[in-house]
């Protein structure tokens, strides 16, 4: 009787030492999980720093296309007055109406308007597409906005389309463009030669 005592005892010791060994695992991955739960919240809240600096694509609107040079305007081309420039005005936002307030903006500096409607995601400022024959009038339209982009395509009229983006809040006041109609417009550093530069797709 006392050696089946003993194992009887032996065994349930041997059970409470398990089980105590089995509390302190579990007890140490819970606290191990609670702490990285708290470290990732705080993170993402901004409180303390990501360790990586890995840039994230977040599916919204497309960066501009800085890289991109320009199109020259032609040689001695002198800017287009606004009452001869044909725009199509395009929300490059989220922002319910733009275009249509845009447009009616660009109106009272004595700009033609086309079509208005939503376009295609835009983060900068203004982005102007034109062909070859429409690359004066951009420049000349270009003057009206805090910062423009200009691309060139293969159109062959001189319309404008304008994309607004992200960036644009108001056109600058029709007496603070920086245009002189006698004067060439000047071909920013760097451009390429309307000849030499590819149209975009």
């Amino acid at each position: 009787m006392s050696q089946s005592t003993e194992a009887v005892r032996a065994r349930a010791a041997r059970r409470r030492h398990l089980q105590q060994r089995q509390t302190v695992i579990f007890g140490t991955l819970v606290a191990a999980l609670l702490l990285v739960a708290l470290l990732g919240g705080a993170v993402w809240s901004g409180v303390i720093p990501s360790p990586v600096s890995v840039p994230i694509n977040s599916g919204g609107p497309a960066a501009t296309p800085d890289a991109i040079a320009p199109p020259c305007p032609p040689a001695d081309a002198l800017p287009v007055p606004y009452a001869e420039i044909n725009v199509n005005v395009l929300n490059g936002t989220d922002e319910q109406g733009l275009a249509s307030r845009t447009a009616t903006s660009l109106q009272a500096y004595g700009v033609q308007i086309g079509q208005q409607a939503n376009g295609t995601p835009y983060g900068g400022v203004a982005q102007l597409t034109v062909g070859p024959l429409g690359v004066a009038s951009a420049y000349s339209l270009a003057a009206v906005f805090t910062e423009a982009q200009i691309v060139l395509d293969s159109r062959e009229d001189a319309t404008v389309d304008l994309l607004l983006g992200e960036g644009y809040e108001t056109l600058v006041p029709l007496e603070e463009v920086a245009l002189d109609p006698a004067v060439p417009i000047v071909a920013p550093e760097g451009c390429r030669p309307i000849e030499t530069t590819s149209p975009a797709a």
